[in-house]
C-alpha cells in the first residue's frame, strides 16, 4: 500500500531543503524521471482512478526502470493523505523499449509522457522528494515506507499542510488539466 501526500511548494526550494536537513533528512540523489502512462482506448484506467506507469529514472548516472500499477485512491490522515494499492516490478533498463512495445501489443495506449527532476531525501522509514515538474512548478512529496515511521509522517503532514497547499491530484491529472486549459490535449 502506497501512502503519500503531495504539496505545492510556495517557497524557495533551497530553503525547503535546509528545513529537511534540520529535520534529520539526508539527501541521497538527484534524479531525472520520465513517466509514460498507459490506458485502454476507452480510458478505463483513468475513469476508474487507476494508473499503469512505466518510469525510467536516472540518478547520478544509474538508470532504473519500473512498471507500476496504482489502484484507486483512498483517504487517510485528515483527508489529505493519499493511500492506494501499488504493485511495482523492475524492468531491465535495456528492456524499456520492449516493455513499451509489450504494453502497446496488449492494447494499451501511451498518450502521456511526463518529465521531472526529483531530489530525494530519506530518514528512517520516510522518503521525501522535491519535484521540479516543468512547466507546472515545484512539489513536495512525502511517502511513508513502514509503520514505525507513521508518527513522524503524521507530524510532517501536519507541519507542511500549514505551510503549503495540499495537492490531491496525481502528477498526470495536474499535467492534463494544465494542457486542457491550453487546448493541447
Amino acid at each position: 500500500m502506497e501512502r503519500e501526500v503531495k504539496f505545492k511548494v510556495t517557497m524557495d526550494p533551497s530553503s525547503l531543503e535546509e528545513e529537511l536537513f534540520q529535520d534529520g533528512f539526508e539527501r541521497i540523489a538527484t534524479c531525472l524521471e520520465e513517466d509514460i502512462y498507459f490506458d485502454t482506448p476507452e480510458k478505463f484506467l483513468s475513469t476508474t482512478d487507476q494508473a499503469l506507469r512505466l518510469r525510467r529514472r536516472k540518478c547520478d548516472g544509474m538508470v532504473s526502470v519500473r512498471l507500476a500499477y496504482k489502484g484507486p485512491r483512498l483517504t487517510g490522515v485528515g483527508g489529505v493523505v493519499k493511500a492506494r494499492e501499488e504493485i511495482e516490478l523492475e524492468v531491465k533498463p535495456e528492456e524499456h523499449a520492449q516493455a513499451v512495445n509489450l504494453l502497446r501489443r496488449l492494447g494499451y495506449i501511451d498518450n502521456w509522457r511526463l518529465f521531472k527532476k526529483r531530489v530525494l531525501f530519506v530518514k528512517k522509514g520516510l522518503e521525501i522528494s522535491i519535484d521540479y515538474f516543468e512547466p507546472l512548478g515545484v512539489y513536495l512529496e512525502i511517502e511513508v515506507k513502514n509503520e514505525e515511521a507513521m508518527v513522524e509522517y503524521i507530524r510532517l503532514v501536519e507541519k507542511y499542510s500549514k505551510i503549503f497547499p495540499v495537492i490531491w491530484e496525481t502528477y498526470l491529472e495536474i499535467y492534463v488539466k494544465h494542457f486542457e486549459g491550453k487546448g493541447r490535449v
